[in-house]
């Protein structure tokens, strides 16, 4: 029912990713109510294509889970699996959904649309640092920078941060469609440091950490 993408990324992690149809909204609502989804919240979504968004992140958690568990969002928005031990983390960008499962701990994907927008907004989240070696950065490597940070912003789970100021992208190295970074998240007087795997998807950017 759901067309997606799926990688096994390491013995706990996985993530999928699936281009949203947005005139399939329909099917999507009798797939879930075929295996006994609660919609109830769909009434709550006033927006269409969020509606159907919504849908399809469902219907991956079906195949994507053994035993399907729910989704509920704390304080912070950030996303929690309702009675389940896994860790997962959400994102939508455009017309694409991403996804990613973690058996152990805490993750942080992200997918974001290749835009020359993002010229425009990369003094709001590069650091001087970062700015000097993306001085002549395209789109692509804009957007990668973006993306990678976004997925660390999502480990960290909370709204007291910012990526400019306290999230920092190092060794970031790509080619023939995938890389990979390190990066740092200083908060409260602590520095923790990850390591991130990077994926072109079409016109898109993928980011996700692969330690927490």
């Amino acid at each position: 029912m759901i067309n997606y993408t799926q990688q096994n990324v390491n013995a706990n992690l996985k993530i999928a990713y699936a281009e949203v149809d947005y005139n399939q909204k329909e099917e999507l609502f009798a797939f879930l109510t075929k295996n006994q989804i609660d919609l109830s919240e769909i009434n709550s979504i006033k927006n269409e294509s969020r509606q159907i968004e919504w849908m399809t992140i469902r219907g991956i958690l079906i195949h994507f889970l053994a035993d399907f568990c729910d989704i509920e969002y704390d304080e912070h928005r950030k996303p929690h699996l309702i009675n389940c031990q896994q860790h997962i983390s959400i994102s939508h960008s455009h017309h694409m959904v991403a996804v990613a499962i973690d058996e152990k701990q805490i993750c942080g994907i992200d997918i974001q649309h290749i835009t020359p927008k993002i010229q425009v907004i990369k003094e709001k989240f590069l650091n001087p640092i970062e700015l000097s070696n993306c001085e002549q950065a395209n789109d692509l490597k804009l957007t990668l920078y973006w993306s990678a940070k976004e997925a660390l912003f999502k480990i960290y789970g909370k709204k007291d941060i910012f990526l400019k100021d306290n999230i920092e992208v190092e060794n970031l190295s790509f080619n023939e469609g995938k890389g990979s970074a390190s990066g740092k998240i200083k908060a409260n007087g602590e520095t923790s440091t990850h390591q991130l795997e990077l994926k072109l998807v079409n016109d898109y950017v993928m980011a996700y950490v692969v330690n927490s």
